[in-house]
Order: structure tokens, then C-alpha cells, then sequence
């Protein structure tokens, strides 16, 4: 079968070949006969009738004998041969009119203009030699196991495999004919004709009889390898499945508003076409004519999406919105779009069709991950459902040039989808920049050969030429520079603020933009925009005329240089917000809010949404927001409509972010020049000062934090646990606005008033666990203070858990130049922490119970923090008993060996600590040799250089317990011979307590241990009988 479906294929190009040359005729011929007429309406019905055939070749279900198939089909090639020299123009010669081995492939690039131009053709991946075990039935179907045998091994998909490329070469321009050519055909091959003509007839009712018989099978096969593949499941499974597919991006939003950006008269050049209408009809073969799969491509500001847009409309129309799918790629999103642009049409199409969920799509969501070949497979089966009930699928894809790159698995994807036959029901179209990753992608390349294999035994003169298998459309064409001035005279005409001016001058104006447009929509808007703010001054509008910016880039600079000096620090705020990907504002008066950053609090009142539209202008496009954003807190006084501010462009993002030409040259955007580490910076900025604001430009008797203020909390506490730690480290303007904002008891700790609003701001709820003492409860030592404010930062970075800040906070000017008393006062400070706040704080003191910064990291064993204070000047010499307080939790989670409270101890003992505090009831020695821990009796003996310490009988108990325990009085190598040790259970555990006793004595001994002697009985009483 496989050599029947390349033989049909062959002879659909020879009838259009044919065609072509009877439509020559007719055009050059007046009064042609009708004979002529009705030969070229057979071969346009043989066309039909063989790809309907091929069709039913590649199922695999035709039920004609191979042999007499063969025939019929070598019987029109004859025919249709001899018909071609009857039409054949004066110098060419009967081979080369009848042989498509020698027709070239014409050029695919089309614009709407003269076809004398020809390019390179574009890719074609051959069908794979194998598919998913859920699609097998389904492939059977589809493509014959003979073709499927000759195929396997050679070509398979692979998302990462450049696509074959090759180059087509122009065909020659057919001469005119003669009028002898004119003159002789009617006269002397009339009767040739007929003749022809009946054998040509015959011929298309046998094919067409083959087919009447076949179509009934091919039909129920595929309804039962539909039903094969389709998995069983309820409404609402279903309805779950398609929810987890879909990508949280909502894309029928986004068309209504490209839908909002049409103007009427400026897209329609292109359904107005033949080749439009065989797009939608699944692509035509004729040279000249549309393939299915349409690439249109562009300059940046040349209409692309909203003709996009308009297309979509279109198609929905045509098909009644059932079969047809879209996707826009947006910068944006910052991301590759192969997997959420398939996840969207699978999940899209699905719920066109009843909810048709393919066993793969099941599969993947029980595994819970996305597989683009899955996906790819998911969208083939579903491609198939909709033929079975007769209709065709339709998807059109916008900007695929604004997906990250490397773009190569989506452009796999697409070429896959539009020019593998599998997926022949599909019409796609793309739109694009002309960029070179895409253009080398949709272009061939000679080294690679043949697009098909080589089937033995073929004839060579009836190969088929497969190069022309996308239809590339420049948007550098008549149509759109006719488009183009019909926007500009409706974008003048419509313009309040233009009515002032006769008609004669915006006549003038409207010609001048028109001619010097060069294609870009996008242009016309931003000279409309300068001309708007000029507008009242007539000299500065025709000086603004003649000399009109070339560029999209020079308009950009020309609209932002026009801006007021006192606004720039708005404009330019809210330009970097709008810009980046991160800043997560919701709604536009959230935006102008935080634009104010750098504004002087005077003019703070004087800005609004409309404000900010009015200085932005075409750079910015505000669209109203159909749901209120969804906020924490309630208020009941927003009765306005919410909108959206965004860039009106992906140009303008390019301007702002674009490098300088030259080495020491400025950048094109001057002052706005932006990059990704300017927009973080002032994103940090804008909502920690935010903070720091907090309530002041609130409404009287406005107790709920407005959205602006939410925003602030909400992107604060985000920085706080993300990777934006780092970024505010390392910029001194950063840290100056956090550092405020961590003084405990700021009004926006204070805002977090329950526990649901503390565990939705996770970071700033560990902040509320610091509290001031009450009055008396401070330790004798320090006299009744609040902390000081460098106190509370440090504390506030503890429970934060951020030592990198605190390193970069005491190495700061501000904190080095204090004097020693200031500086003694922060590490004797009293405060409260109440550690039943955050369930991630140890459990090793209760709520009230007086801290220092030095306490707080020996009970919390945070030595980073600890090394950090003792560099910075922090002495124990108020903290006598640091070293039982590094005692009272030996083990916990984190250090459940002991090596932890180690380190602590010795970094302890080196920095000064007292390894011998008095006046308890028994010393850190007897404590560390009671747990049998070689390193803490070491490190303590090595300070106190003295084994034999033992505590005061008559002392308190160092955490004020009641119990007395027998080791608390005796001997350190007495203790290091009995206690018991509570280690984990293990079967070596007794051998490690007897090889530790024995360490830790010998250590003793070194150190002069000795045990007391044993004090002499008292002498027997004598008693005196006598007495």
C-alpha cells in the first residue's frame, strides 16, 4: 500500500499541473471551447477523488485489488499525461511537460502581491516508526502495516532533532502562448480531447467505486479504535481531569482582550483570499495554493496578534466554536511554552467534545506529571475523535517568538503537528518574528536528502516533490500598507483631542504617518501618542511631522524624553514594576500606589489610574478586571471597578531593557533604562517603605490595611523566605529600607492580630513573638529600659534565622561607631520571646522569662549568630551562669549526639565564659562527666585546670529544680565510675560507656583528679564502769 499512497500522491500534483495549464488557456484564449472548460472541472474533480482516496490508502482499509488499483492509477497518469501536451506553451518539449520529475517545486512564501518572488521551502517531518501503545489501534487505522513496515527504524520523533531541511528551487516562468498554440488547438485536437476526456472520466468512476466500497470500514474501524482508547470514567472525573490539566492561565481573557485592540477594515485582507478558504479546508496541493499549515511572520509592531485575534473569531465562526483551539505566548510568563501550550488545546478540545478524556491523558493524571509526548499523543487521539464526526481541528498559535529560549521543543512540536501526516485533520497557524532560531527551524537543509525513503521499484519520473508543505506569509505586504492606512485615518478621525483641527490638516497628518508607517501598526500608535501631547501647538505638530522617528525604539525614547522632569520618578517606577515578572500586582491603583516610592509627599494626592495613563500613554494599556483580586481582608467601600495596568507591547520592554550600541554610549532608554537586578532592587524598596508607611495615608476611621498596604505585607513576607534574602544582603539601599520594618512592635506586626492572619505571613509571625519585659521582671543586673532598637534588629534576624543580615547590620558604620556603653547595653538587654508563636522554635524556655541576644543563641544553639556578636564585642561578664545555660538541653532534634552542645561550650569557654560559676549545688564538670562526654570535660578542664571541682552542698540548683541527685555530690572520677548515661539503645552501647569511662578518667587524672581520702573512725568511747 505504501507505494500506492506515493503513486496518488504523485498524480494529485500531476492534476495540478495539468490544471494549471487548462486555466492558462482559458486566460489567454477568448471564447474558449467548451470542451476545455470540462476537462479542467474533471481534473479538479479527480483531485478530490484521489485524496480521498489517499486517504483511505494510509488506513490501510481499501478493499480493490493492489494489482488493478495499480492500473487504473498508471492509466491516469497516461491520461493526464497526453492531456498536457495539448495545453503545453511553445518551447517545451513533450518530456519536461509530462514529467514531474522535471517541474520544480515552486516557492511557498506568499504575500499578497505578485508571486514572481521565491524562497527557500519549508521542513517536513515524516510520520514516526512507532507510536504509544495506547494509540496502536488507532495508527492502524490511519496508516497501512505495509507502509508502517517500510517506514520502521528510519523515522521516529524526537523533540530535541533539528528538522530535516531542503531547499526548493524556482521554477522557471512559463512562457506565454503563441497565437499559432491558440489558434491549433481547437482546430486540431478536438477529437484527441474528447477522447481523453472519456478516458479520463471512466477512470475517476472506477477510483471512485473503490472508494464507495471502503468508506462503511474505514468508518467503524475508527469508531471502535476510538472506543478503545478512550478511558471510562464519570462527568465529574472528567471534569477533575481537564481542571488539573488546564494551566493556570486563562487564555480566553487574553483573546478578549486582543479581540478589544480590532479594527474594523484592517485584518480581513487575508479571509478575503482563495488561499484562506483552502486553509480551511485542510490545504490545497495546487501550486500557489495554501497549505494547512500556515507560518505568518513579521517585524515587531506589525499586527501579528491582533490579526491573530481576528482570525480566531474567524475560525470560530466558521467551525461554531467547535474544533478550533489558540494559544498566545506571552514574555510575561517567563517560561517555555511547549508544555502549557499543549496542556491548554488538550484540555480546550476535550471540552468541545463531550469531555472526551484519551486513556493516556488518564494515565498521565495518575502519574501527576506532564510528558510532551504524551501530551502530543493525548491531542492526536483527540484530533481523531473529531474526524470521526466529521470535522476538522484548527489551531492558531501567537508569538511563538516571545517563548524563552531555547524555543526548539516548541517548534518541534508545532512542525510536528503541521506537517506530519497523523495529524492531516489539523490546519494550524503561527505567527512569529522573522528570528533566526525559528527561520533556521522552518527551513531544510540539503545534507539531509530526501524527505521520504526511497521505495524500490518506483517510477523516478513520477516522483513526488513533498518540499511544499507550509505556506509562509510576510506581513511585508500590499495589504497591510493598505491596512495600515485605513488605521490611521480612523485613529485621527476618532481622537478627541484631533477634532480641533480642519479637515484639511488632519488630512495631512493622516498621510504623512500613513507613508512613513513601514508596516507597523505599532509606530502609527506611538506617533499618535507624541502628537496628542502637542497637539494644541500647530508649529510643534508639523515640526513633529517632518521629522518623524524611523524607529519603534526612537518613538519610545521621543514619548518618554516628552514627559514632565517632576513625573519621571513616577513614570519610571511604574514602568520597572509593570516590567517585571515578580512584582505580583494585582490591580492598578495598587500600582500607582507603589509608583509613589520616589515621589515628594506633597504631590502624592495628585496621582491616580487615569494619571498614570495619561503619562505612559501608548507604552501602557489599562484594561478593567472582571473579578474583584482576591484579598484577606474585608472591605466594604471598594464600589469602583478594578483594573489592570500592563505594558502595551512586548516592544516596550525591549526598549527599556535594550544595551547601548557602542561601549560608554547611553542606553537607549536614558534614565528609564531598566535590568532584571534594577527592577528586584526597587521592588524590595518600594514594599518595605511600604511598611514603613503603614496607616499614615489611610482614610480617617479606616481601621483595614487598604490593598497597597496588603500588597506591601504580602511581598515583604515573600522576601523574607525566598531567594530575595540574598539580593537584600547585598545592596546597602535594600537593607536600609528592611532595617525599620524589623524593629519589633512596627504597626505591621501589629496588624497581625490573629492566628490566621499570623499563619499567612509566616515569616513576620516569628517576629511577634518578641515582647518587652513587663516593669520588675528584669534581672537585678539591669536597671527597668525598653530595648534598645539594635537589640530588637538582632533579635528580630534570630528569629528569622538570617545570620548573613547580622553580619552585614555589625559591620555597618551606624553600629561600629557606638560607643562601648551603647554597645554593652544591646548585649544586656532584657526582652521576652514567647516560642509557642511558631511551632519551628525550640521548645527550651517558657513565655516571659527574661532573655539577652547571648542567652537566646546558647539556648537556641545558634553559633553562627553567637560567633557573630562575640566579634562584634559581646562579653559574658553579665551572663555568669552562660555555660549551665549551654547545658540545660544537651540533646534535641538537632543535635541528638551532643556534638552541637559541644562546639557551644568550647566556643563559650574560649570567648571568656566562666567554666566555674559559684554558688550552685554542683559545677559544669560534674555535669559533663555525669553524661560521659569526652569533649565537654576537656574543653571545661581546659579553662579550669582543675579535675577535682565540686559544687557548694549549700548551693541553688542552676535551673532552680527541686531534685537532688546523687551525683551532685561526689567526686568527678567517682561520677565518671557509676553514672549511666541515657544514649540510645544500640548493640554496641555498652562497649562505647566503658570505653568513654575510661577516657574520661584518664583525662581527669591528668589534670590532677584525686580521689578524697576517706576520713579515720573516731575512737571507741571509753566509758567509766566506775563512775
Amino acid at each position: 500500500m505504501a507505494e500506492l499512497v506515493v503513486l496518488v500522491s504523485e498524480i494529485i500534483g500531476l492534476c495540478s499541473q495539468v490544471g494549471s495549464g487548462f486555466k492558462d488557456y482559458l486566460r489567454n484564449v477568448k471564447d474558449a471551447p467548451r470542451l476545455v472548460q470540462n476537462i479542467n472541472q474533471e481534473v479538479n474533480t479527480l483531485t478530490g477523488v484521489l485524496e480521498n482516496l489517499g486517504t483511505t490508502l494510509e488506513n490501510g482499509q481499501i478493499s480493490a485489488p493492489k494489482a488493478s488499483l495499480s492500473e487504473c492509477l498508471n492509466n491516469c497518469i497516461g491520461t493526464l499525461g497526453e492531456l498536457e501536451k495539448l495545453v503545453a506553451p511553445e518551447g517545451v518539449d513533450d518530456l519536461e511537460a509530462s514529467s514531474p520529475s522535471r517541474r520544480k517545486a515552486r516557492g511557498i512564501y506568499r504575500s499578497f502581491g505578485p508571486r514572481t518572488e521565491h524562497r527557500p521551502a519549508p521542513p517536513f517531518l515524516e510520520p514516526p516508526n512507532s507510536v504509544n501503545s495506547s494509540m496502536s489501534s488507532l495508527m492502524q487505522a490511519q496508516w497501512g502495516q505495509e507502509y508502517i513496515d517500510v517506514h520502521r527504524g528510519q523515522h521516529s520523533l524526537n523533540m530535541n532533532q533539528q528538522v530535516p531541511q531542503r531547499i526548493a528551487t524556482p521554477s522557471p516562468k512559463r512562457p506565454a502562448m503563441s497565437l499559432a498554440a491558440r489558434l491549433k488547438w481547437p482546430l486540431f485536437q478536438q477529437r484527441k480531447a474528447k477522447d481523453l476526456l472519456e478516458q479520463l472520466r471512466e477512470q475517476r468512476t472506477q477510483l471512485n467505486f473503490a472508494l464507495e466500497a471502503d468508506n462503511s470500514m474505514n468508518l467503524n474501524s475508527m469508531n471502535h479504535s476510538v472506543k478503545e482508547i478512550e478511558a471510562t470514567l464519570g462527568d465529574s472525573e472528567k471534569r477533575m481531569i481537564i481542571g488539573w490539566l488546564k494551566p493556570h492561565i486563562d487564555m480566553y481573557e487574553f483573546h478578549r482582550e486582543q479581540h478589544d485592540r480590532q479594527e474594523e477594515e484592517t485584518c480581513e485582507w487575508i479571509i478575503n483570499s482563495q488561499g484562506w478558504k483552502q486553509w480551511l479546508d485542510g490545504g490545497s496541493s495546487e501550486p500557489g495554493g495554501y497549505q494547512r499549515f500556515i507560518w505568518i511572520f513579521g517585524i515587531p509592531g506589525a499586527g501579528k496578534t491582533v490579526l491573530a485575534s481576528f482570525l480566531i473569531d474567524h475560525i470560530a465562526v466558521h467551525c461554531r466554536a467547535t474544533g478550533y483551539s489558540y494559544y498566545y505566548c506571552h514574555n510575561e510568563r517567563n517560561q517555555d511554552e511547549t508544555i502549557p501550550f499543549l496542556r491548554w488545546i488538550v484540555a480546550d478540545l476535550s471540552r468541545q467534545i463531550e469531555r472526551f478524556i484519551p486513556q493516556e491523558l488518564k494515565q498521565l493524571h495518575d502519574s501527576g506529571n506532564f510528558d510532551i509526548k504524551a501530551l502530543l499523543n493525548c491531542f492526536l487521539v483527540i484530533t481523531r475523535q473529531f474526524q470521526r464526526i466529521g470535522k476538522r481541528v484548527y489551531l492558531v498559535v501567537d508569538a511563538v517568538d516571545e517563548s524563552t529560549k531555547p524555543r526548539e521543543r516548541l517548534l518541534d512540536v508545532l512542525i510536528k503537528i503541521g506537517t506530519d501526516p497523523s495529524f492531516k485533520q489539523v490546519s494550524l497557524l503561527m505567527t512569529s518574528r522573522d528570528e533566526e532560531d525559528i527561520r533556521r527551524a522552518m527551513t531544510h537543509d540539503k545534507s539531509n536528502g530526501g524527505l521520504l525513503p526511497m521505495i524500490v521499484g518506483r517510477n523516478p519520473a513520477y516522483s513526488t516533490d513533498y518540499s511544499d508543505i507550509y505556506t509562509a506569509i510576510t506581513m511585508s505586504n500590499g495589504d497591510v500598507m493598505r491596512a495600515i492606512e485605513t488605521y490611521v485615518k480612523k485613529q485621527v478621525r476618532r481622537n478627541v483631542r484631533f477634532k480641533s483641527w480642519e479637515a484639511g490638516f488632519r488630512e495631512v497628518v493622516e498621510n504623512k504617518l500613513a507613508r512613513n508607517a513601514r508596516g507597523m501598526f505599532r509606530w502609527v500608535a506611538g506617533q499618535i501618542d507624541i502628537l496628542e501631547r502637542i497637539y494644541l501647538d500647530r508649529d510643534r505638530v508639523m515640526e513633529a511631522l517632518n521629522d518623524l522617528p524611523e524607529t519603534l525604539f526612537d518613538t519610545y525614547a521621543r514619548i518618554l524624553k516628552s514627559i514632565p522632569s517632576e513625573e519621571r520618578a513616577f513614570a519610571r517606577t511604574a514602568l520597572a514594576l509593570i516590567c517585571s515578572n515578580t512584582s505580583n500586582i494585582k490591580s492598578a491603583d495598587v500600582l500607582v500606589r507603589a509608583s509613589l516610592h520616589d515621589v515628594r509627599h506633597s504631590a502624592i494626592q495628585l496621582y491616580n489610574v487615569s494619571v498614570l495613563k495619561e503619562i505612559l500613554g501608548c507604552l501602557v494599556k489599562v484594561t478593567d478586571l472582571k473579578k474583584r483580586p482576591v484579598s484577606i481582608f474585608r472591605r466594604d467601600d471598594e464600589d469602583f471597578v478594578f483594573q489592570k495596568a500592563s505594558l502595551a507591547h512586548y516592544t516596550v520592554r525591549e526598549f527599556l531593557f535594550a544595551k547601548s550600541k557602542k561601549d560608554g554610549e547611553p542606553r537607549p532608554a536614558g534614565e528609564f533604562a531598566l535590568s532584571d537586578v534594577d527592577i528586584r532592587k526597587l521592588e524590595m524598596q518600594v514594599v518595605f517603605n511600604g511598611l514603613q508607611q503603614w496607616g499614615i495615608t489611610r482614610y480617617q476611621n479606616q481601621r483595614c490595611p487598604t490593598r497597597y498596604e496588603e500588597h506591601c505585607l504580602e511581598m515583604s513576607d515573600s522576601a523574607l523566605r525566598a531567594d530575595r534574602r540574598n539580593l537584600i544582603v547585598r545592596y546597602q539601599n535594600v537593607r536600609d529600607s528592611v532595617i525599620p520594618c524589623l524593629f519589633p512592635g512596627r504597626e505591621h506586626l501589629r496588624s497581625l492580630k490573629n492566628e490566621k492572619l499570623r499563619r499567612r505571613f509566616s515569616k513576620w509571625r516569628r517576629l511577634c513573638a518578641f515582647d518587652e519585659l513587663p516593669p520588675g521582671a528584669q534581672s537585678s543586673n539591669t536597671s527597668s529600659r525598653r530595648p534598645r532598637e539594635e537589640t530588637g534588629v538582632l533579635a528580630s534576624l534570630i528569629l528569622l534565622r538570617w545570620p548573613e543580615f547580622a553580619q552585614k547590620y555589625l559591620q555597618d558604620p551606624k553600629f561600629e561607631n557606638l560607643s562601648p556603653e551603647a554597645k554593652r547595653v544591646i548585649w544586656t538587654d532584657e526582652f521576652s520571646i514567647d516560642p509557642l508563636i511558631d511551632e519551628s522554635f525550640p521548645r527550651t524556655f517558657v513565655k516571659g522569662e527574661p532573655m539577652t541576644l547571648l542567652r537566646l543563641c546558647v539556648l537556641w544553639k545558634r553559633l553562627d549568630f553567637l560567633d557573630l556578636f562575640i566579634n562584634a564585642g559581646a562579653t559574658f561578664i553579665s551572663e555568669s551562669d552562660i555555660v549551665f545555660i549551654a547545658l540545660s538541653n544537651p540533646y534535641d532534634d538537632d543535635d541528638n549526639d551532643g556534638s552541637v552542645t559541644g562546639r557551644l561550650l568550647k566556643m563559650l569557654l574560649e570567648r571568656g565564659a566562666d567554666p566555674n560559676p559559684a554558688g550552685h549545688i554542683y559545677t559544669p564538670l560534674q555535669d559533663a562527666v555525669h553524661h560521659l562526654e569526652e569533649s565537654w570535660v576537656q574543653s571545661l578542664l581546659i579553662e579550669c585546670r582543675d579535675a577535682n571541682l565540686m559544687g557548694d552542698p549549700d548551693g541553688e540548683h542552676p535551673y532552680g529544680s527541686d531534685t537532688d541527685w546523687p551525683w551532685h555530690k561526689q567526686h568527678p572520677l567517682q561520677i565518671c565510675r557509676t553514672t549511666k548515661p541515657e544514649w540510645p539503645d544500640s548493640d554496641t552501647m555498652e562497649d562505647q560507656v566503658n570505653k568513654a569511662r575510661r577516657q574520661i578518667e584518664l583525662l581527669l587524672i591528668q589534670y590532677g583528679a584525686r580521689l578524697p581520702a576517706t576520713p579515720p573512725l573516731p575512737p571507741p568511747e571509753v566509758i567509766n564502769i566506775s563512775d
